[in-house]
């Protein structure tokens, strides 16, 4: 009997044949499967821009560059930098729909926090990143409205950007809280580089006995105050002008800062002391803190009531390439109204004799008290703005602008 005349051998072909039917089947179902989810990884990695390479920084949104959140959501992304030098980006947020509020985190260090509210572009954080190195941030998200909060992480890479005076202090400082209460405790030890706002931004100042923040201007040596809102660099001279100077004159009673004996001076003293240097001084917001109530300035209210030193102006701000601190300046960098304090670095023990600041204190028929800085390490209210007494020059070095050295005294930042 032929294969073809026997049932049972031909039910065992038909059987096998269709089990290997099946099992043809079954793989060309997975490897569909396979093939469906490979494009709709791909097809997420197209949309989502999950990888971005923007020259030599390479992104890579862990958790999608798209957001949509309800109520609480957190996100994960990195930055590498894969060049042989130090790269910049921006950290900032397109396309928002809805309300909200965000906290950006890297290192357990809050970097970035706000608000977030229906917009089409947000660039808020500016980043250094060193050669080779790798920034993992955290981004939490909390939705306040009825509706879902939309929005797309955005980074932007600076190309060609210059390393700034700015950016070299923040590199070499870790941004810190105070050590002390800002306004009424001396600041004695070294509290470092301390973030706060101004008029213009965020500013970032030095605060305590910091001993890297010297610079080497002109010929003459300078210590950093602040890093200013607008990028800008201020500094004041390490010791005092050449001669003593009054404020105001006792006849003229004038006691805005711009018509002032001391403003006169300056601007002589800027064209003797740095002839060949303007190009690189910026004129920047000074404040003419000469606000008054009733024979009290608010400057007074603010530094001895209150106790809340501040960098924003609250009186009139003018622009000028030379002018001299504010006593909310003096006092944010360690000095206190209730302590003398020798110990930090706007002390300057070769100073024989107090030192003005911008600000009033008091005022009578006759004549105006300026706050000032004695050689004792006390606050001052009590001199006469007419009174003969030294000057800190203050300046502000322009913004794009790049320096050599680390800060310290032996190795003070020197402007290329």
């Amino acid at each position: 009997m032929s294969d073809m005349q026997n049932p049972i051998l031909v039910k065992l072909k038909m059987k096998n044949s269709y089990k290997s039917a099946l099992f043809i089947i079954g793989l060309l179902i997975i490897f569909l499967i396979v093939i469906y989810i490979m494009y709709m990884l791909y097809d997420r990695v197209i949309d989502n821009e999950d990888i971005e390479v923007k020259g030599m920084i390479s992104i890579n949104y862990a958790d999608g560059k798209n957001f949509k959140v309800n109520k609480i959501d957190t996100l994960k992304f990195s930055v590498s930098n894969n060049a042989d030098k130090v790269n910049y980006y921006n950290i900032g947020f397109s396309k928002i729909r809805g309300t909200g509020n965000y906290r950006l985190i890297t290192n357990d260090k809050v970097v970035m926090e706000g608000v977030l509210n229906t917009v089409d572009e947000v660039n808020a954080l500016e980043v250094g990143l060193d050669a080779g190195d790798t920034k993992i941030y955290t981004l939490e998200i909390i939705n306040d409205g009825s509706e879902p909060l939309k929005g797309n992480i955005n980074i932007r890479v600076q190309d060609n950007k210059i390393v700034t005076f700015a950016d070299t202090i923040l590199k070499n400082n870790e941004i810190k809280l105070p050590l002390t209460i800002v306004g009424e405790e001396a600041a004695v030890e070294n509290e470092g580089l301390i973030k706060e706002t101004d008029d213009i931004g965020v500013t970032y100042y030095f605060r305590g006995n910091v001993d890297n923040n010297y610079v080497n201007f002109a010929n003459l040596k300078w210590r950093i105050v602040r890093i200013n809102g607008d990028g800008t660099v201020r500094l004041i001279l390490d010791g005092v002008a050449d001669t003593l100077a009054s404020y105001y004159n006792s006849n003229d009673k004038n006691y805005d800062y711009r018509d002032s004996n001391i403003n006169t001076y300056l601007k002589s003293w800027l064209e003797v002391a740095i002839p060949n240097y303007n190009e690189y001084l910026a004129n920047s917001q000074f404040c003419n803190d000469m606000n008054n109530d009733d024979g009290t300035y608010l400057s007074y209210t603010r530094i001895y009531t209150n106790k809340i030193p501040t960098f924003n102006c609250l009186a009139t701000s003018f622009n000028s390439n030379i002018g001299i601190l504010t006593i909310d300046e003096l006092v944010l960098a360690g000095a206190s109204p209730i302590k003398a304090n020798t110990q930090f670095y706007l002390y300057n023990a070769d100073i024989p004799d107090a030192w003005y600041t911008m600000s009033g204190a008091k005022n009578d028929i006759t004549h105006v008290n300026l706050f000032m800085f004695d050689n004792k390490g006390n606050i001052k209210s009590d001199i006469n703005g007419s009174l003969y007494r030294y000057v800190r020059p203050v300046i502000n070095i322009i913004k794009n602008i790049a320096v050599t050295g680390d800060g310290t005294i032996d190795n003070p930042y020197v402007i290329e």
